[in-house]
């Protein structure tokens, strides 16, 4: 009969004297990579099925998928640099650009409406952390800090991490919230990609911006963006059988070049401009609501892009080499670079005010204002690397890898399927590389074109999203730092009827509940955002100013009220004191 195994025995490894034990993680995947070496390989003809790592740990038999294991210390080469530049690559693009204009169009001043895209994410970038990853302090980071403290010490991913509060197919919930999200911005990312394109055919071939137009305006397309649009899409094919691990190269190019183009940019608008034109003398002039709700409301829409990389931090952190490489850096190179980048849109947009006569918050737009084709060229570039860098690093590794690891394909396990025959077809024919080539024909689907014709509905809907999220941050951070206090059960993340985190039938109905409660606060405010022709309340859209943290609140409160009136089944077994198959904070080499 499976028994848990303590981290004395798994962690029995010593040399030459010393008593510096690996990670859990480090043994699983040790054991893991060895049991590659003799698994068996079911092959079709058409070379389609996967390889899966069947692994015996004393007894303990544990069947997954290699994407899901976890990352050994060797296999961890990201540092301070890799990690800055891959938040630059966040920082510095045409959203970020943008990311003011909507609190300039509510009626806050330049100063207020950069300091709530400075506060957002810098609260988003702190919760992406956890002190206790380099320090004794109790104190904790709020929402997600559980995903880059076990990502960065254990190496695995959101995926896997859900699992913990969720339950092993309970997960889904979780990750589907985050894959749709990934899935309409990687569509709407790719035609910015295809907009910057565009700019450049026609500063390299002038006569482009007189190609013919063969589609009817029902398309919401021009021949010349579908054209465009297509060449940036087939660009970005080739780089998605790179690793995400090998992707650091990449973002170092953006950490180079984006800074530069940024601040030229500013020069030559304050130059040009003798100033910074006249929208930063604009006072704050906010009618129908408190100026502090839209204050609120604007920091929400700021960092409604980043609260979804709040979730699933650590499929990157996983690859830093330790801790200390991420706190400060995710909080600095993310927060500072960002609001540069909206400064940057804010005083861009004035000057182009006074020197042209135009006021448009698109930086295409700008460039296409300038006589010199080369600068056209030059700056088109920029931004299409910026979309590009975004796209890879952010979107499409995320969503079939997720389906990948909702379920377990093996076949002693697939007695309890009940049917599923076709999602247990996933884990078994997918992984990542094969999952971001068809969540790249899913944000094909998307008809990304005529999403943007209707940007104000889709960038609303983009600023609510967070309705989901937030409940699933609040469940995370109250399940691992609260009721478990820190400890997991590594090994358990890879089993199923014997897991911890098995709870009723792979799903753990407190999360869930506490999900959807979590969801009634904001619903209101989600709808009235949505369609503004939904009449509610005026006090519903005011708590929906402060969407995901009420619903951070909301879900962790309700998480916690459930476990304490109804504790799992492994807690009344004695996970109060937990037993040592239970690994913590404590049984890892200082």
């Amino acid at each position: 009969m499976s028994r848990l195994v303590s981290p004395h025995e798994l962690l029995s490894h010593s040399t030459s004297g010393s008593h510096t034990a690996p990670l859990l993680s480090q043994k699983i995947f040790a054991k893991c990579h060895q049991a590659r070496l003799h698994s068996i390989m079911r092959v079709s003809s058409a070379r389609i099925e996967l390889r899966k790592a069947h692994i015996e740990i004393d007894g303990v038999s544990v069947v997954t998928q290699p994407d899901l294991l976890p990352v050994p210390q060797n296999a961890r080469t990201w540092n301070t640099l890799h990690l800055g530049g891959y938040w630059i690559a966040e920082a510095f693009g045409i959203s970020q650009y943008q990311v003011a204009s909507t609190a300039l169009a509510a009626g806050l001043s330049p100063g207020a409406a950069i300091g709530a895209v400075f506060f957002g994410h810098f609260l988003v970038c702190t919760l992406l952390n956890s002190p206790t990853s380099v320090s004794e302090s109790r104190l904790t980071a709020l929402a997600c800090a559980a995903n880059g403290w076990i990502g960065t010490r254990h190496g695995i991913n959101f995926p896997v991490l859900a699992r913990i509060s969720f339950g092993v197919y309970g997960n889904l919930v979780a990750i589907m919230c985050r894959a749709v999200a990934a899935i309409v911005w990687f569509g709407t990312q790719t035609f910015q990609g295809g907009q910057c394109v565009e700019v450049m055919l026609r500063a390299i071939f002038p006569s482009f911006k007189h190609f013919p137009n063969r589609l009817p305006p029902s398309a919401h397309v021009t021949s010349s963006q579908l054209l465009s649009f297509f060449i940036f899409y087939l660009i970005q094919l080739p780089l998605l059988w790179v690793h995400i691990s090998r992707l650091r190269h990449l973002f170092m190019l953006k950490v180079v070049l984006m800074p530069i183009f940024g601040f030229a940019l500013f020069g030559w608008a304050v130059g040009r401009a003798h100033g910074f034109g006249p929208i930063f003398s604009q006072p704050t002039q906010v009618a129908g609501a408190p100026a502090v709700v839209v204050f609120f409301s604007a920091m929400t829409s700021a960092i409604a892009p980043k609260a979804t990389l709040a979730l699933n931090i650590c499929d990157f952190t996983r690859f830093a080499k330790s801790p200390t490489a991420v706190i400060w850096t995710n909080i600095l190179s993310l927060s500072i670079p960002v609001t540069l980048c909206a400064i940057l849109g804010v005083v861009v947009t004035s000057a182009t005010q006074v020197i042209y006569g135009v006021s448009t918050w698109n930086p295409l737009q700008v460039c296409e204002l300038w006589d010199n084709r080369a600068a056209q060229f030059f700056a088109a570039f920029c931004w299409g690397l910026a979309v590009l860098a975004t796209n890879i690093s952010a979107k499409w590794v995320l969503l079939l890898t997720y389906m990948r690891s909702c379920l377990f394909s093996d076949d002693e396990f697939s007695s309890t399927a009940v049917g599923n025959d076709l999602t247990v077809l996933f884990p078994r024919f997918v992984d990542i590389r094969r999952g971001q080539y068809i969540c790249a024909i899913l944000g094909l689907a998307t008809c990304p074109w005529i999403i943007q014709n209707s940007a104000t509905s889709f960038t609303a809907f983009l600023a609510g999203y967070s309705i989901f999220l937030g409940p699933i941050c609040g469940i995370l951070l109250a399940d691992f730092f609260i009721y478990r206090r820190k400890r997991v059960d590594i090994l358990s993340l890879y089993q199923r009827e014997t897991s911890l985190y098995w709870y009723t039938y792979g799903v753990n109905p407190r999360a869930i509940v506490a999900f959807l409660l979590a969801l009634v606060p904001n619903l209101p405010g989600f709808a009235a955002r949505v369609n503004r022709n939904i009449k509610v309340p005026v006090g519903a859209t005011y708590v929906f100013a402060l969407v995901w943290p009420i619903g951070v609140i909301v879900g962790a409160v309700c998480y916690l009220a459930f476990t304490w009136v109804w504790p799992p089944i492994k807690r009344q077994r004695g996970y109060d004191s937990p037993p040592q198959s239970i690994m913590s904070q404590d049984d890892l080499p200082k």
